[in-house]
This record gives C-alpha cells, structure tokens and sequence, in this order.
C-alpha cells in the first residue's frame, strides 16, 4: 500500500469516526425517509442514493465545467485528459475504459435526454447546466437507451422556478485566464416555459515553445444551449434542446517524457479546433398505461484543423488530423404509474452514425502515412424492468437488455502506397439483470444487483492490414453490493458499495510491432481481465452552514489473461492501463448567514500505469491537488477568490506510451469571479 493511499486512508478514517460520533446521537426510532430521486430530469426506478452520485454544477466557482473536473470529485471515475478537448481521452470508471481512438465508450454521456457518441465527442467545457449524475454500473443498460458498460453520466439543465430569473457571471485571474457567461429561465407554469445559457472562457498558454518564444496551448472556447418546452394539453408536453460548442485552441500540450512541464523546443506547433452541436426533441404523453416519451436526437461532432509536431531529437513528428461524427438516434420508454406495488418500464433505442477522418504522418519530410477511413455504425436495443414491492421493506428489481450493433468499415491508404479494403462487424447481446433492496431500519438500506454489460468491436483505422483491423466486443459480468445510511434530518449520508466484474475480451489500444520493421496502432482483446474494487461516500453537515464531504474509491484491475499475438510477451497479472489504483476527494465549504463563505477541495489520485507491462517510465505517481476559494454573496450578488493547485504540482494528466510525451497539469492558477442575479 502506498504512502499516499495511507494518508489519505487516515484522513477519511478520522472523517468517518466524527460521522460515527454523530450518527450514534440520532433518535432511536425514525419515520422512513425516501430521498429525492436522482434524476436527469425524469424518475428512474433504479436512481437511488446508493447507485447515483450527484453534483451540483452552480457549487464549482469555474463557469464551464468539464468531464474531467467531475471526476476529481466522484470516487473510482478518471480522466486520462490530453488536453485536446477529448479527443484521445480516456474515461475510466470501475477499471472498465474507452480506447483513446477507435473504440466505444465504456461511460456513456447525456445532455438531459440527449445521448453523445464516442467519447471524443464528450463535453471539456459546459455552462448552462446546473447538475451531473454518475449512474454507476452496467446495470443502468435497463433504464438507458444509450448505456456504457461501466455506467452513464448525465447533465441536467435547471428547472424553471415560480419567477423568470436570469444571471451573469464573469472571471479573471493569472496567465490572462478570463470567461463571462449568462443565463435567462423564463417562469414555470402556463402553457410554455423556456432557458437559455451561453458562456466564453479563454486563457493563454501553460507550455512555452523556447525556440519559438511564444506559448503555444493557449485555449478559447464558446458554448451554448436552449430549452424550450410547450404544453400543449394538461397530459402531453414537447421539448427541444439545442447545444453548441466551439473551440479554437493552440496546439494540444505534449511534452518529453522526463523533460521539463513548461517548456519545449521544436521548430513548428499546431492548432486544434472543435465544432460540436446537437439537438434533440422530445415529446411526453400521459396515457392510460404510463408515461410515453420519445426522444429524437442528433449529434454532430468535428475536429479539423488538428495538427502537432514531436521532437525526437534526431527527427520531429508530425501529426495533421481532420475527424468529424455525426449521428441520429430515437429512444422510445413507457413507465408505468411509480406508485403502484409493481413498477415497470420498457424502452428500445436506434441510432445511426458516421465516423470519418483523415490523417497525414510525417518524419521530418517524409510522409510515411496520409489515409482517410470511414465508419458507419447502426444500433438497435430494446430493454426493460420492473420493480416489485414484496414486503413494505424489501423489493426486488429484474431487468434485461438486447443489444445489436452492426459496422462497416472502409479505408483507403495513399502513402506509402494506395490500397483499400472494407470490412464488416457484427456483436449481440442478450444481459440480465436481478437487483434487490431491503430498508434495514428508518436510515438505512442495503442492496445488492448482478448483471452484464456490453462494449462493442470495431475497427483500427490505422493500420494497413486488413486482417488486423477488427476487434471483438468485450463482455462483462457485474456483480455489486452495498449499504446507505441517510438520517431523517438530512445532517448526515454514508454510502459505501464493493464490486465485482468478470470481463471478457477486454479492449487495449496501442503500439504492436506486427513485424521487424513497422509497428501498427491497434486494438486488441484481452481474453480475461477482472476488476473488483469499492467506494466510500461521506456527507455530513455538523451545523447549520457547514458541510464536510467525502469520496474514497479503490480499483484492482488485473489482466487474468493476455498475450501480445506479436512479440508473445505475456501480460498475466499486470494492471490493465489507464486506471489509478485508488482516489480520494475531501470537500468542506462554510456559509456565514452574514453572506460570506469559504470552502477547501483536496483531491488526490494514485498510481496510474499507462502500459500492460507497468512500466515506471510510462507510469503516473500517485499525487494529490489543493484547491479554495472565499468570497461574500448576498441574494443578487456573489463575489469568489478562487485557486487551484494551490502547491503547485508537477504531474502528467494523461501519457502516451508510443510517443514518449504526456499531457502536463494545470500549474498553479487563481482568479476572481462575480455574479449577478435577478
């Protein structure tokens, strides 16, 4: 066990014994409490405490909000961040990850009934939405029309109120950083009711090119959304969501493994620009059967112009990339009326997408790859639970999903010589579920689930070869368990869960020397990886004012079984790349009735391997960040000091092995922020 994992072991022990202290001086006998359904904006019958984790957006003094910073205060969820607005990130919750490039997200992403696509696609910057819920596990693949095999994060807009509000905001702070945003919600009742929210962040960069004298990762970024609903009778109601997002970024921040954060020196840098927008239109009936909903969406998602060069030393490597997808979906529920003993849904989901890019590689002045590739991806499911009271304390959940996604593949390669191929990939799925619940006492439930998640196959767009191209599905087994404890008063929520998946065909992406002269960029299947793991969370508000969080989690994921089909090196036993072995986050945050507060963030990450055979060189340290901010707010007015990294760090957020570089943090950076409402 590390030095850091035993700190903070240490920290949230004498956090949980303060909690036990005061949980011991609650009433003997109190009423059942149900919480308030953690919802996108809909009940879920699954959504309870024990397997959501929420976070309130309008808490964070930043005004767009990334994937990345909800993972800093959610146990066993990370972001291997490239800093290339998600473009090669990698999402890992619970051991089971995306691939950076060609794979399917094992974390699937909604914008309040809007599902994304890949996870290049998902959000590095959004303002306008007020809350984030992390559905844990693959069990959710019965609720979601678009589920990962690890769990859906969703993004909820706010609810109007009895008034139209509005709201701007605005920031400043070092390396020029500056961002402004604004949000205006009509009232709620009558026959229509609407929000809209925008917001802008800029800053320069953190990475200086010494040969060019200019920083070179500066970041602009703009986006949007709209909501607009309409009632048109007391038992139906319509609708539309629109969102946009723009970027126009310097190069992505890549530096030497072992080299200096803040400095490089090559001869050229690069760009990378963003568009994304999406929409959505949902329709709602009330019927005699439930509730009817269905959701027709699309997605669009580009990036281009992409270029970066890498020093080597006895040559520079670089990369120009243009990659867009766009898709449709349709996602169809009937829920049945929650307050009867049976409660049921049943969904199906369609979507149709393509993917496409082209990409051109050069060593100093030779090109050694320009290719284009094409894929297009249909995917049909149909799923469903319900949910049976059978004693006032105990209720038994069963569910299953169906899942069919077919793809074709085509590529076409210009250097070094022309050739093309195309190709097909077809994976089912047939996935159980079985849950149960049973309310202990009036604070405490327990509950336990089995079930099967789903990740499809694909295709490499890199390599040449046609007979190396495809992968399989990776497949797995979820079994979970766990305890809530809520006091009536809502002073206090510990929820602690373990879990168990049994994985087959575990997807890795990377380098493979497939002969003596050339590598290709693949993705192959692991036979047998395994990952079983917990979490802690920690809520406690000791007086009025005050409140003291905590969120600890820890992951073993271990490759049972995997066999590099080139070199034959066996990887048997070794961690599967891109997970930290354990995380923490502590928060605690004071409200003076006089209008000021303060508030203290730590967040700390383990050890993180980024290749099968742990390599140190490829490896991450375990390491730990200090945040704050204080300020004075009033009913319309809030002013922050904020800052982040307080100790200034030195740390990569992502590496990548078969470059040698990595993605430096953020160095230690402040601001002030002020708001107004109305």
């Amino acid at each position: 066990m590390s030095r850091a994992f035993r700190l903070d072991l240490l920290l949230l022990s004498c956090l949980a014994c303060a909690f036990a202290a005061r949980a011991q001086t609650a009433p003997a006998a109190e009423p059942v409490v149900r919480g308030e359904p953690l919802i996108v904006r809909e009940r879920l019958l699954t959504g309870s405490p024990a397997t959501v984790s929420r976070i309130e957006l309008n808490d964070t003094p930043q005004l767009q909000v990334s994937t990345a910073q909800i993972a800093d205060r959610t146990a066993n969820f990370f972001v291997a961040d490239n800093g290339a607005r998600s473009f090669t990130d990698i999402f890992s919750l619970r051991g089971l990850t995306n691939t950076p490039i060609f794979g399917d997200p094992a974390v699937s992403v909604y914008l309040d009934d809007l599902p994304l696509g890949s996870g290049f696609t998902f959000p590095s910057a959004l303002a306008g939405f007020a809350r984030a819920e992390l559905h844990r596990g693959p069990s959710q693949n019965t609720v979601f029309g678009r589920a990962g095999s690890a769990g859906v994060l969703t993004f909820s807009t706010p609810a109007p109120t009895a008034v139209a509000t509005g709201e701007v905001r605005a920031s400043f702070g070092n390396y020029r950083s500056r961002s402004a945003s604004a949000e205006v919600s009509s009232a709620s009742g009558g026959a229509a009711d609407a929000y809209v929210g925008a917001g802008w962040a800029a800053r320069d960069g953190y990475l200086t090119n010494t040969r060019l004298n200019r920083d070179v990762d500066d970041q602009n970024a703009l986006s949007g959304l709209a909501r607009f609903r309409y009632r048109p009778t007391e038992t139906a109601e319509l609708t539309l969501l629109l969102t946009t997002f723009r970027a126009r970024d310097g190069v992505q921040p890549l530096v030497p493994l072992g080299g200096p954060l803040d400095t490089v020196n090559r001869s050229a840098e690069g760009e990378t620009d963003v568009d994304a927008y999406n929409a959505s239109l949902k329709a709602a009936f009330a019927t005699a059967l439930g509730e009817l909903t269905a959701v027709t969406s699309f997605s669009s998602w580009e990036l281009g112009p992409y270029s970066n060069t890498l020093d080597f030393g006895f040559a520079e490597l670089s990369n120009a990339v243009n990659q867009e997808q766009r898709a449709w979906s349709e996602e169809l529920k009937l829920r049945s009326d929650e307050r009867s003993e049976l409660r049921w849904q049943a969904g199906a989901f369609f979507s149709d997408g393509k993917t496409q890019g082209t990409f051109l590689r050069a060593f100093g002045p030779f090109v050694y790859e320009n290719s284009t590739y094409r894929v297009d991806t249909r995917s049909i499911a149909a799923f469903g639970e319900a949910t049976m009271d059978v004693t006032p304390a105990f209720s038994v959940t069963a569910g299953v999903r169906v899942e069919d996604v077919r793809k074709d593949f085509a590529r076409t390669q210009f250097v070094p010589a022309l050739y093309s191929f195309g190709r097909e990939h077809e994976s089912t799925a047939l996935l159980p579920k079985l849950a149960a619940r049973y309310v202990v006492d009036g604070a405490t439930s327990v509950f336990a689930s089995i079930g099967g998640g789903y990740k499809p196959g694909g295709f490499s767009a890199f390599t040449s070869n046609a007979a190396l191209a495809s992968f399989g599905p990776e497949r797995t087994k979820a079994f979970e368990a766990g305890v809530t404890h809520a006091l009536a008063d809502r002073t206090l929520s510990v929820t602690a869960r373990v879990f168990w998946y049994d994985i087959s065909g575990y997807q890795i992406e990377r380098s493979f020397a497939t002969n003596a002269q050339t590598d290709d960029y693949l993705v192959r299947n692991a036979p047998h990886a395994r990952s079983l793991g917990g979490e802690l969370e920690l809520a406690w508000r000791p007086l009025s004012g005050l409140v003291i969080a905590a969120d600890l989690g820890a992951t073993d994921v271990e490759l049972r079984e995997f066999r590099d089909p080139f070199s034959g090196v066996r990887y048997d036993g070794r961690r599967a790349p891109a997970v930290p072995t354990h995380d923490l986050s502590l928060r605690a945050s004071y409200e003076h009735r006089s209008g000021f507060f303060v508030g203290a963030d730590y967040s700390a990450v383990g050890r993180t391997y980024y290749t099968e055979g742990e390599e140190l060189m490829f490896a991450q340290r375990s390491y730990a960040l200090v945040s704050a901010q204080l300020g004075y707010a009033t009913g319309r007015y809030r002013v922050t000091v904020f800052g982040a990294n307080l100790t200034d760090e030195e740390y990569y957020t992502a590496i990548t092995p078969g470059t040698g570089h990595a993605t430096p943090g953020a160095p230690r950076t402040w601001g002030v922020a002020i708001g107004l409402k109305w």
